[in-house]
């Protein structure tokens, strides 16, 4: 048992600590919390230490493992916090908001020799394993091209609704996701990046990136909508689009020269939460199946699997090199759109 302290408890700071104690491999002892009053009662029940600030948690001896679940700006700093502490550390996505911070991060925690993880819980879907298995057997013959789509309205468009005196509201705990400094790419750092993550996972290296972005009905620093085309290295092309201000949607969709996967997800935010691809049709050659596959907690699966590298049981789920590649390819989308050019990596 993993003892794990939490950076950050709210909304998805909760689900941190509830999925890593749902994995059965963690002991949540110490959170930071900023509104601890809000958050005490959960706590409480936990038997979870808060305290005000990260150099605390980081003094405590018990604490092997921290989870970093707070605003995007701050995570590449504190995972070198933590990993000069001599913690084992899991940040949420995106890992950082540039490359030269993600190697920075990445760095501090190979010469501390410690463990460093990303919460791309995407990567454990039965059905983004499916689509690997399927893609490695050849039954699609060579991938060519992939296209994905991610889209809800929650958060931003509550925060429209709010602006324009429709009623709507935003916990201003959860404030800070409004702000353009913690996601310049929009949409595609706060939705997107899960897709660009299977991207890197499924097909490897992008080389070569373009992005534009749509303003159509939110008054927020965020476009409605963004649309990216990538080129691989492999010499596959893909497009990925997301959307602040239409109801939940997801979708991937992969075309080779012998057959075409396509993937879709729930509609329903309930399911959604237990995985935003589920139904998946495959054609290879004059076949067609299909699958549903299970809802599963990924985030606990991320956990589960974080604690098998700490314990030296498992290698770590996502090569450093493929958690850095994905802050890249952030960094060029989001120079892209202020420049209105492609970007090559």
């Amino acid at each position: 048992m993993i003892n794990l302290g939490i950076v950050g408890l709210g909304h998805w700071g909760r689900r941190h600590a509830e999925s890593a104690l749902a994995s059965g491999r963690f002991r949540v002892v110490r959170a930071v919390a900023r509104h601890p009053d809000a958050v005490a009662d959960f706590a409480r029940t936990r038997s979870i230490d808060l305290s005000p600030a990260l150099e605390e948690l980081l003094a405590d001896p018990r604490v092997q493992a921290v989870s970093i679940a707070t605003p995007h700006s701050m995570h590449a700093a504190q995972v070198i916090q933590a990993a000069n502490a001599g913690k084992h550390v899991r940040a949420e996505k995106p890992f950082a908001l540039s490359k030269a911070d993600a190697e920075a991060a990445v760095a501090a925690c190979a010469k501390a020799g410690v463990v460093v993880a990303v919460g791309h819980d995407n990567r454990f879907y039965p059905a983004v394993e499916e689509i690997r298995r399927t893609v490695e057997s050849g039954e699609i013959g060579a991938p060519l091209h992939v296209e994905a789509n991610l889209s809800h309205d929650h958060t931003k468009l509550e925060a429209q609704r709010a602006a324009v005196g429709g009623g709507g509201k935003v916990s201003p705990r959860e404030a800070w996701r409004l702000h353009r400094d913690e996601a310049p790419g929009g949409s595609i750092v706060h939705l997107g990046v899960h897709r660009i993550d299977t991207f890197v996972q499924l097909f490897g290296r992008i080389d070569r990136v373009f992005a534009q972005e749509g303003r159509r009905v939110l008054d927020t620093p965020f476009a409605d909508s963004v649309c990216a085309q990538f080129r691989f290295r492999n010499g596959m092309t893909g497009c990925l689009s997301s959307s602040l201000a239409t109801p939940l949607h997801s979708h991937l969709n992969l075309y080779g020269t012998g057959g075409w996967i396509l993937a879709s997800g729930p509609g329903d935010p309930a399911q959604y939460r237990r995985g935003n691809l589920r139904s998946l049709r495959i054609r290879s050659g004059a076949e067609v199946r299909t699958r549903e596959c299970e809802g599963i907690d990924s985030v606990k699966e991320c956990f589960a699997a974080f604690a098998g590298a700490v314990e030296g049981t498992k290698a770590p789920a996502i090569p450093r090199e493929e958690i850095i590649h994905v802050v890249e390819v952030l960094e060029a989308l989001t120079q892209s759109l202020l420049s209105g050019q492609p970007v090559a990596l």
